[in-house]
Parts: C-alpha cells; sequence; structure tokens
C-alpha cells in the first residue's frame, strides 16, 4: 500500500511538471505576436518558479530539486546577459538579487519537505549567486571582493534552526550547513595556498555599477546577527565555532592588509597553507568522533592534494617518492578508519526499523 501511494505521489508529480512546462512553452508562443521576447532561459528561470509553487502544495521534495535545477540553469545560461548587459529587462533584475530571492524561495520549502537535500541544494544556490555578483566589481585593489568570498563560510558556520523556526531548538539543518562550510572554507583556503594567487593584484570597484549591492549587504547583515546569536547562545567554550571564526577573521585581516597595507604575498601562502593543515586535521578529528566516510575522506583528500600541490608548485625533490607515499599512506589511513569504525559500532547495540539499521553511536554524533 506505501509503495502504492509513493508510486502515485510520483506520478502526480511528473503529471504536473508536464503541465508546468506546457504552460511555460504556451506563454512562449502567445507572447510571440504581441512582441513579448522571452529568452531561453528566462522561460527555465519561470519553469522552475512554477515547479517551485507545485513543489510547495504538494510539499513534495522531488519536484523541488527539480525547482532549484530549473531555476538555476535559468540563472547560469543568462549569467553573462544579466551581469555585462546594462539595459536588463524585469527577471534581469530579479535575477540581480538572486542570493536573497533564493534564500527566500527555497529554504522555507526545505523545512516544509524536512529535507536535507533541499536544505544543502538551497545554500549551495544562495552561496554560488552570491560569489556570481562579484561579476560586476572584480576588476582591479578594493578588499570588497575578497570579502565577498569569505561571506558564504560566515554565513553557513553560524546558521542556526532555532533563529528561523520561531526559537524551535531542534539542529536539523545546522550540521549540514556547517559541513558545507568546512568544504567551501577548504576549497578557498586550497586555491589562496598558491603563490601565484598572491601576484601584483590590486582590485577596485565602483559601487555605482554594482547592482547586486543589496543582497550582498542584507546577507552580510544576517551573517554579523547570526554570529552575535551564536556568541550569545553557547553556554560553553565552543572550540570549533572558535576556530573557524578566527580562520574566518583572518583570512580578512590577510587580505585587508595585502591590499591595503603592504603586500605580504610570502607570509600570506604561509597563513594560508597552514589554516588548510589545520582544517583538514580537525576534519579527521571530527571524522573519528562521528563515524562518518565523507568526513574522514574530505579531510584527507584536502591534507593529500595539499602535499601534492607543493611539491609541484617548488618542485620539491623526490616528488615521485611523495606521491608514492601520499597513496600508501592515503589506503593504509583508509583500511585504519574502517577498522576503527566497525571497533566503534561494535561497542553498541543495532535498532532494526524499517528504513534499515542505524547504530546508536550514530545518534550520539557531534555536529561538524
Amino acid at each position: 500500500m506505501l509503495l502504492q501511494k509513493s508510486r502515485l505521489s510520483v506520478l502526480k508529480s511528473v503529471l504536473l511538471l508536464l503541465i508546468g512546462l506546457g504552460l511555460v512553452i504556451g506563454i512562449r508562443h502567445l507572447g510571440q505576436p504581441s512582441s513579448i521576447d522571452l529568452s531561453f532561459h528566462s522561460l527555465l528561470f519561470l519553469l522552475g518558479l512554477g515547479v517551485l509553487a507545485i513543489a510547495y502544495g504538494l510539499r513534495s521534495t522531488l519536484l523541488g530539486i527539480l525547482a532549484i535545477l530549473f531555476t538555476g540553469l535559468g540563472y547560469w545560461s543568462g549569467w553573462s546577459e544579466t551581469y555585462l548587459n546594462p539595459e536588463s529587462s524585469l527577471i534581469d533584475q530579479i535575477r540581480l538579487q538572486m542570493p536573497i530571492v533564493a534564500a527566500i524561495l527555497f529554504f522555507p520549502l526545505a523545512y516544509r519537505c524536512r529535507s536535507g537535500i533541499l536544505f544543502g541544494l538551497s545554500a549551495i544556490a544562495v552561496c554560488s549567486a552570491l560569489i556570481s555578483s562579484l561579476a560586476e566589481i572584480v576588476t582591479k585593489g578594493s578588499v570588497l571582493p575578497p570579502l565577498v568570498l569569505g561571506l558564504p563560510a560566515a554565513l553557513l558556520w553560524s546558521y542556526d534552526d532555532a533563529i528561523w523556526t520561531l526559537g524551535r531548538q531542534e539542529k536539523r539543518f545546522q550540521p549540514i550547513a556547517r559541513r558545507l562550510a568546512m568544504l567551501y572554507l577548504s576549497g578557498l583556503f586550497f586555491c589562496l595556498s598558491f603563490q601565484w594567487t598572491w601576484g601584483n593584484h590590486a582590485w577596485y570597484s565602483i559601487l555605482s555599477g554594482w547592482r547586486s549591492l543589496p543582497s550582498v549587504v542584507f546577507l552580510a547583515a544576517i551573517a554579523i546577527g547570526q554570529w552575535l546569536y551564536l556568541l550569545i547562545a553557547m553556554r560553553r567554550c565552543n572550540w570549533q565555532t572558535i576556530t573557524i571564526g578566527s580562520m574566518i577573521a583572518l583570512y580578512g585581516i590577510v587580505q585587508i592588509w595585502h591590499l591595503r597595507v603592504q603586500p605580504i604575498p610570502l607570509f600570506a601562502v604561509i597563513v594560508f597553507n597552514l589554516m588548510l593543515a589545520m582544517l583538514s586535521i580537525v576534519t579527521i578529528r571530527n571524522s573519528l568522533q562521528t563515524g562518518e566516510r565523507w568526513t574522514f575522506w574530505s579531510g584527507i583528500t584536502f591534507l593529500i592534494l595539499q602535499i601534492l600541490s607543493r611539491a609541484l608548485e617548488y618542485d620539491l625533490p623526490l616528488r615521485s617518492l611523495i606521491f608514492a607515499l601520499c597513496g600508501t599512506g592515503a589506503i593504509s589511513s583508509g583500511l585504519w578508519f574502517e577498522r576503527y569504525r566497525l571497533r566503534s559500532l561494535s561497542k553498541f547495540p543495532r535498532m532494526e526499523d524499517l528504513g534499515g539499521t542505524q547504530s546508536i553511536a550514530s545518534k550520539q554524533k557531534i555536529s561538524v
């Protein structure tokens, strides 16, 4: 009976999706005689909004994922036209504020469907749209571009469900947001650990041309408010939050000093290599507490990438030996982690449920 209802729900979602697609195509054809020119990316964007409305009505995770994908395709396929064309349509004006528009449209659906996948995709949509807004100001000497690049990590790590669920203390999506923050910071620090990224750059910007500035300012204000709430609500010293906050603050200080006070390329490379190594070690340590494979392999991957990239960048001797040691170390650490995980899980009884098996140890996870 449950399987039959599930199939009917999927069939209903597909039918409604096809109806929505037909409506958008109909709007396209009706608009041609009346000189209403809708581009392909505008159609995709409208289709995403239509599917999103259906997803809210049916509380459908599948349609929510499709809505985010269609909206994202409509946004990125028309990205150059939106940001580089001084004359923009109404849809382009909406897309210019896509960071806050995506947050308003997608996050409530994730809570309505109680879907971690929807929340993760929504967070990625907001952060990617926020970074894309730099298209109008990345020219040469302001600190604004690097500071905006650090904003997604500040937003994700300080995210707390209690702020957006009227005080309910359940931490449904906070662990997901913090995992994404760790991944984003690792990727950002990895890019900044190369010496060539600290060349003779002099970013400058003209704020009058930054049409997506309202969304950036609004999200920056939200990040500040979330961090204040996080520090006030923190009942005891949380070393992870202090560590991540210190890394984000140090990132901003190094960028401001390098661009505004005095170029410090060598010091910056050392700082970001150290922070990347520390972040990898913290991630591996958390994996030993939570028993999560992806956390362990994320830390191992970034640590090995850092070692290999430094060996290639600085033409270190015995590079083949370094490659061999990294490969051997990855295999050995993976085998050790699996044995450690099995020993940890064997200490707890297992509970059977309809969704499969779940260990008590997995319910005692510490959020990353």
